[in-house]
């Protein structure tokens, strides 16, 4: 289609000499009143270094060149409604050479602090193995533009990945998500089930289910894991920063926005409690940063405010329904919440679980092999049922 245009990325020099004076003249604190461990967030030595390497080593023109040559980008026009105006989306998509027009059409959905670069690991893999990758950014996110008008909930964003799969000619297909791709994907299984012919999850949350019974399950040692990471450690002690964001997102995206290297210490904080002994590399880490930094991170924010929380968290919600379709889950030990799968029996109609022994909340980035493999079983298994 004429409105479906071919996107690299291309910062301006104006705001690539400006971010590199920021960061020039970054000021870090070098005095406390304490003792400063990983406790407390990250250490000023931690920081400092990266911040050198930022300053002295890092090439955002390199990456910049990197990702525009691995990642076929496009960007295109959708027509939201509800009064939300079009948005210019973009997204990655890469056809596979394998099955042709056979090939199956997959959606691939990050969440925040994510990013479209998600799929890199993972995306020749697919390829190879028969499936056309869809890679959007979520509007306001990358290079996605945002409305302009409040109430921009799940339901939205699923509309919007709908009329985009079906733009490029996919009506019927199957859906990927992890962290806000998770509820968003569900989403569109919900309202579309129609075109989404299944959906895998790689983080998975729902309220606690009345078991016909009225009894619990037992549960295995990894369930009884996973249960206590979600509501000890991710809802009890680390679930702050998703209120802060929510409250305040212009307020906070404007001290963000100013401040590349908070904005760094904000994500990378994240990525290392997130995932599983992942050695973030410090151009990961600056790259991961900065796909929020140039289109600002306010819209990453309001995410949070515009569905805080969750429908899918909420009985008698719009989304509180049984998801018929076809639904995959891998769950992996340091993600943020897999939950048992009893739990998803109540809600999903379950047809691939499985349970991996390493990987955090980035399944693709961090174990894009286990992930892929995973997601060619399932799909494999349904797609011609």
């Amino acid at each position: 289609m004429a409105d479906i245009v071919p996107f690299e990325i291309n910062i301006p020099s104006s705001e690539l000499d400006l971010l590199v004076a920021k960061i020039k003249l970054a000021r870090l604190p070098t005095k406390h009143s304490f003792e400063w461990t990983e406790e407390n967030g990250l250490t000023p030595d931690q920081v400092s270094e990266v911040v050198k390497f930022w300053q002295e080593t890092y090439s955002w023109r390199d990456e910049e060149a990197r990702i525009n040559a691995a990642l076929p980008q496009f960007t295109t026009l959708i027509d939201v409604g509800d009064g939300f105006g079009t948005l210019n989306i973009h997204f990655v998509h890469r056809l596979s050479t394998k099955n042709g027009e056979k090939g199956i059409p997959l959606l691939f959905v990050h969440g925040w602090p994510g990013s479209f670069l998600e799929i890199e690991k993972g995306l020749s893999s697919l390829n190879d193995a028969g499936f056309h990758v869809v890679a959007p950014s979520l509007p306001g996110f990358g290079f996605s533009s945002y409305t302009t008008k409040d109430g921009f909930d799940l339901r939205h964003h699923a509309a919007v990945f709908n009329k985009l799969m079906r733009k490029l000619g996919y009506e019927q297909y199957v859906v990927q998500g992890g962290d806000w791709g998770s509820w968003v994907v569900r989403s569109m299984a919900l309202l579309y089930p129609e075109n989404v012919k299944a959906v895998h999850l790689n983080m998975f949350k729902t309220f606690k289910p009345t078991f016909p019974d009225g009894k619990e399950p037992e549960y295995s040692e990894y369930e009884k894991r996973s249960l206590d990471r979600f509501h000890n450690w991710f809802l009890k002690k680390n679930l702050d920063y998703g209120a802060i964001q929510a409250a305040r997102p212009q307020t906070l995206g404007y001290a963000m926005h100013d401040s590349p290297v908070g904005l760094l210490v904000w994500i990378w904080d994240k990525l290392r409690l997130w995932s599983d002994n992942y050695q973030w590399t410090p151009t990961e880490l600056i790259t991961w940063t900065l796909m929020h930094y140039w289109p600002g991170p306010t819209p990453g924010y309001v995410i949070y405010m515009e569905n805080n929380p969750p429908a899918m968290m909420i009985p008698g919600s719009w989304a509180d329904k049984y998801l018929e379709i076809p639904c995959g889950f891998s769950a992996f030990p340091n993600e943020l919440g897999i939950l048992p799968r009893s739990w998803a029996q109540q809600v999903a109609n379950v047809k691939f679980w499985r349970e991996h022994h390493s990987g955090g909340h980035f399944a693709m980035h961090e174990r894009p092999d286990d992930l892929v493999a995973d997601l060619i079983e399932f799909y494999g298994s349904v797609w011609r049922e």
